[in-house]
C-alpha cells in the first residue's frame, strides 16, 4: 500500500510530522512512502525572516513547541530569511533515481533546516550534506549547478498544486483518504489503518 506525503524542508509542521509518521511506520513494514515536494514559498516569492516573538520571546508556538518535545526534536532558529527549497528538492529527486535512502536524505535536510540552522538553498551545504550520506559528491555536485533534476522539480510542483487537491503540508493521502498537519502518532496510526481498510476494501470491490 502505498502512502503519499506532500511536505516542505522550510515548514516546521513537516519536520514535526515526518517524525511522527516514521515512528508509527515501525508497525506497518508493508506501507511504500512516496515523497511529493511541496514548495510553500517557490521563486519568485519573498522569502520570510523568521524572528522571535517580540512579546513572548519565543521562536514558535507553543503547539508547535510541544509536539516537536513529544518527538524529542529540537527546534531552533532556521537560517533566515528562510530558504528556498528548490535546490534541496532536486537533490531528493537525484537520490530517488539512484533507488536510494530518500527517509535518510529527507531527515538530514531537516535536521540542517530546524537544527543546524544552514541555508539549504546553498549549493555547497547540500554537498556537504551529500558527503555526510555517502552520495556520489561529484555527481551530485554537478546535477545541483547545472539544474539537471529542475525539469523534474517543476513536474512535481505542477502535480503537487493543480492535481492533487492539496493544500497545506504536511498532507498525507492513502486511497482517497487524506490528513493534513502534524496530528500526532494516534491520529497518524488511525489514519493508515483506516486506509488499509480502504484499501481491502476496494480489493474485494474489483473481485
Amino acid at each position: 500500500m502505498k502512502l503519499h506525503i506532500y511536505f516542505d524542508y522550510a515548514c516546521p509542521f513537516s519536520y514535526i510530522g515526518v517524525s511522527q509518521m516514521k515512528s508509527v511506520l515501525k508497525s506497518f513494514p508493508e506501507i511504500e512512502l512516496v515523497w511529493h515536494p511541496f514548495e510553500l514559498r517557490p521563486k519568485p516569492t519573498d522569502r520570510v525572516t523568521v524572528e522571535p516573538d517580540p512579546e513572548t520571546g519565543e521562536l514558535w508556538d507553543a503547539a508547535l513547541i510541544s509536539e516537536a518535545a513529544k518527538e524529542g526534536l529540537a527546534l531552533k532558529q532556521p537560517f533566515s530569511p528562510m530558504p528556498y527549497t528548490d535546490r534541496a528538492f532536486q537533490g531528493m529527486h537525484y537520490v530517488v533515481s539512484r533507488g536510494g535512502d530518500v527517509q535518510a536524505y529527507n531527515d538530514r535536510i531537516f535536521k540542517a533546516v530546524f537544527v543546524e540552522g544552514r541555508d539549504i538553498g546553498d549549493i555547497d551545504v547540500l554537498v556537504d550534506i551529500a558527503e555526510e550520506l555517502g552520495l556520489e559528491v561529484y555527481t551530485f555536485n554537478n546535477l545541483l549547478r547545472d539544474g539537471l533534476f529542475k525539469e523534474a522539480q517543476e513536474g512535481a510542483l505542477k502535480h503537487a498544486y493543480f492535481g492533487s487537491e492539496v493544500e497545506e503540508v504536511p498532507t498525507y493521502k492513502i486511497m482517497k483518504l487524506r490528513i493534513s498537519g502534524a496530528v500526532g502518532r494516534s491520529a497518524m496510526e488511525k489514519f493508515i489503518r483506516d486506509g488499509m481498510a480502504e484499501e481491502e476494501k476496494a480489493r474485494k470491490d474489483i473481485k
